[in-house]
């Protein structure tokens, strides 16, 4: 029965993961018919990858005291309702205002349910929890492919506006399996006594690189597509190349947390930092040479990049629940830091009329990652929260 459960938690896992990111990566493949239908302006389209990431953050940063006053399964049910109300108003929208504000509500949910879905993991797949944090992570970005790659073309089979609200539907699906699934309350957990994250300088140091990574995510899920839009190519091939990026990712988020067997998880960071560095500099540099090439490499890094982020901070903090607060702190500041960045690339491509300084931007922001990260050396943890190393 334990066994039963536990798959039908994973399956209903992997499906809530999957409808995390086509709220943000059905709009890019289509961002210019939406500048046409709706007259969607540059700051509009700058505003909808940025405000749910940011949404995301605000969420985490506030979790510790939802999670202590409410159940895991009800936050869950809660974030996805919240994600299925913005999509579907999507159907019967028609401003760039309206959408950014949907945008916002979708974040919301999103980041409730980011929020609860680790905790559930480490309560109940305690003992697998890498490869588990690695399969959400995989569904997560999964979702996201399929987001770009399908909107096209339902948007040129039954019109934009149901490619954004179609989107609702596997939302519904989630919500009835996690009715259906049984989520155990949690054994109450002594308080641990932690310094303020807000005054630690290795919490924000994490922060700061978890943040960049993901507004590099952030940064192509936004623009990739509509810039070789202005290379001359279709909105559908546009929305193909970025499914290729993210299948990558999740190729990455899978594998790479495998093979992370040892304490120093400096070797892994840095491979999928360096996949990032050729990937983006291959949009810089080559944009046409090797499109599909330069999107698959840095998909993987990026993909990669993601769990290992959140196994490094749990690393730093042996008790789960101190491990807790701190990747809270983590992805709430890290998803603002996130957030910034696709609205900082949109305003320097309206700026300069060109994306090369997009990719120009993400090439130095990863050369600075890759010079960050190698300050994670695992005896720096416990010197980094006042604490002897064992």
């Amino acid at each position: 029965m334990n066994r039963h459960y536990d798959g039908l938690t994973l399956g209903a896992l992997v499906l809530a993961g999957l409808n995390m990111r086509p709220l943000l990566t059905s709009i890019s493949p289509l961002l210019g018919q939406l500048r046409q239908t709706m007259g969607l302006s540059s700051l509009a389209a700058s505003l909808l990858p940025a405000v749910p990431m940011v949404m995301m953050g605000a969420v985490a940063l506030l979790s510790a005291s939802l999670m202590q006053r409410v159940p895991l399964q009800r936050l869950l049910l809660a974030g996805l309702t919240l994600l299925l109300l913005a999509l579907a108003a999507r159907g019967v929208i028609h401003s760039g205002s309206w959408l950014v504000v949907s945008a916002l509500f979708g974040g919301l949910g999103v980041g409730v349910v980011q929020m609860a879905m680790p905790g559930l993991i480490r309560q109940r797949f305690a003992q697998r929890s890498a490869p588990v944090t690695g399969l959400w992570a995989g569904a997560l970005m999964g979702g996201g492919g399929l987001g770009a790659a399908l909107s096209p073309w339902l948007s040129e089979h039954f019109g934009w506006s149901l490619a954004l609200t179609g989107w609702a539907l596997p939302v519904l699906l989630a919500i009835g399996l996690w009715l259906y699934v049984r989520v155990p309350t949690a054994a109450s957990t002594e308080n641990v006594a932690l310094p303020s994250l807000w005054r630690t300088p290795r919490a924000w140091t994490l922060a700061i690189s978890f943040g960049l990574v993901n507004g590099g995510y952030a940064t192509c899920v936004a623009w990739l597509p509509d810039a070789y839009h202005h290379l001359g190519w279709s909105a559908q091939a546009g929305g193909s190349l970025l499914g290729a990026m993210i299948l990558c990712q999740v190729a990455g988020a899978l594998l790479m947390p495998l093979l992370a067997r040892k304490a120093d998880r400096r070797p892994q960071l840095i491979i999928s930092l360096v996949c990032q560095l050729i990937g983006m500099s291959g949009f810089l540099f080559a944009p046409l040479f090797a499109p599909w090439l330069w999107a698959a490499i840095a998909g993987f890094g990026l993909g990669a990049a993601f769990p290992l982020a959140m196994v490094l901070a749990l690393d730093h903090l042996p008790h789960p629940q101190a491990g807790a607060r701190l990747v809270a702190f983590m992805q709430g500041a890290g998803f603002i830091i996130a957030g910034c960045m696709p609205f900082i690339a949109g305003q320097l491509q309206a700026l300069t009329h060109s994306f090369s300084s997009v990719w120009l931007m993400q090439t130095a922001v990863t050369v600075g990652l890759i010079v960050l990260n190698l300050r994670f050396h695992p005896r720096s943890y416990g010197r980094a929260f006042g604490r002897t190393t064992a």
